[in-house]
């Protein structure tokens, strides 16, 4: 009985260590969770606003003459060109400066009959500051029509759930919600011009594009949830790759929304004239 009374204080001191290291020890991490979810958007309508009187004098004009105007006008048009086009890259660094914007509407204008007026010799004439009057300006220019690219940006649309699938013998395709406790955002694009009467100095069209990057289904990205349901930006895995954010926009895809508003601008004009 002795002897085992002169174990219990080292029974307690071992048992007090050992707690003592449970307690010490890292928690276990839990992985995240890969999910392959699917993303719907809900942009904005596209929005067509004219002035169908002030249009009227081209239906005598089947070849109206136009001149694309860049957003900045104090800056050289040449400068401006160089910054709105940098080499293509496949690094996952899609971006709306890979893509000379300028460029891709100048051709759909060319294609749909307007004569198109070269813009470094317009804004020339417009940094002449003689020249204050715009039939003046029309008069030097040959010029009908000033569209205008007042901007083209990413937008958006902030969420905290998606669905994913899985496949079930018995019950086929099943949907799952998971709700996040954190937003995330999934990116679209806007695109907006005004156009302007060159002898009037009148103000007849607003136009207002949006690219939803999903069409009228899901758009189907990866995303990672933790185990207190935090999620990650949804991404895609290109290569060694990891492309998340407004680059899950593609450049092909920026160029292709772009010559698609363009075309529906064109329609607009010539239906309204």
């Amino acid at each position: 009985m002795k002897k085992y009374n002169q174990l219990i204080p080292i029974i307690i001191v071992g048992s007090l260590f050992f707690v003592l290291a449970l307690a010490s020890a890292p928690a276990r991490q839990v992985a995240d969770t890969k999910y392959n979810g699917a993303f719907k958007l809900n942009t904005e309508k596209d929005e067509d606003v004219t002035n169908a009187s002030k249009l009227e004098f081209l239906k005598n004009n089947p070849n109206p003459t136009i001149v694309l105007r860049v957003p900045n006008a104090s800056r050289e048009v040449t400068q401006e060109d160089n910054n709105i086009k940098t080499p293509k890259n496949n690094d996952g660094a899609n971006n709306i400066n890979d893509i000379n914007v300028y460029n891709v509407i100048e051709k759909e204008l060319l294609k749909a009959g307007f004569t198109v007026r070269d813009r470094a010799l317009f804004e020339k004439v417009l940094g002449d500051k003689s020249v204050n009057d715009y039939s003046r300006i029309k008069e030097l220019t040959e010029t009908d029509l000033i569209l205008e690219l007042s901007s083209i940006q990413f937008v958006k649309y902030p969420m905290n759930s998606f669905v994913y699938y899985t496949t079930s013998k018995r019950k086929g395709n099943l949907e799952h919600t998971v709700n996040c406790t954190n937003y995330f955002n999934v990116y679209g694009l806007k695109l907006e011009f005004r156009l302007i009467k060159v002898k009037d100095n009148d103000f007849i069209g607003s136009f207002t594009y949006n690219y939803n990057p999903c069409g009228d289904n899901s758009c189907n990205y990866n995303i990672n949830v933790s185990a207190q349901n935090a999620c990650s930006a949804p991404y895609l895995q290109q290569g060694n790759t990891i492309v998340s954010g407004t680059n899950l926009i593609s450049e092909d895809q920026i160029e292709n929304f772009v010559k698609s508003s363009t075309q529906k601008l064109v329609k607009e004009i010539f239906d309204n004239r």
